[in-house]
């Protein structure tokens, strides 16, 4: 799974010129979708990259065990006053695209290495009537011993 320190080391230098300030503007977010929105809200900072730290998974019962486990990823912008929401939107998921081929050129890095990078959803999301952007979901797998032992 990604920490919020992997991820401003891993877009350091690699993202858009409109990450300035990758200390900043990228962010670590819990609460789920209302605790995003609210720090979307409060820190005004845009653009804004908040990684969403998830508490819910699941385990497979294989010889072993296996925890699946997903992590979402804010892209965010403000939108100006009557402005063309869809520009921006468009923008973000260039900033959305960026990210990911960054991450599948370092597949394999510690905490990308459980990655099941076969398949992404994503959406796009508002965070009330200032911010657009997208929100991307990657999923990750891993060994984890659930036999019983006495």
């Amino acid at each position: 799974m990604l920490t919020i320190d992997y991820l401003k080391t891993i877009l350091r230098g690699e993202m858009p010129t409109s990450v300035t300030n990758p200390k900043e503007q990228i962010m670590e977010g819990a609460g789920g979708y209302d605790g995003i929105i609210a720090l979307i809200q409060t820190k005004n900072i845009s653009p804004a990259i908040i990684l969403e730290n998830s508490d819910i998974g699941e385990f497979l019962i294989n010889p072993g065990g296996f925890e699946k486990t997903s992590q979402s990823i804010w892209v965010m912008k403000m939108a100006p006053k009557d402005g063309n929401r869809s520009k921006i939107q468009r923008e973000c998921k260039a900033m959305m695209k960026k990210m990911i081929s960054i991450f599948v050129e370092h597949e394999k890095d510690e905490p990308l290495s459980q990655w099941e990078w076969d398949r992404i959803p994503y959406g796009i999301r508002n965070a009330g009537a200032n911010f657009t952007g997208y929100e991307f979901t990657l999923y990750f797998s891993e060994n984890t011993d659930l036999e019983y032992h006495e």
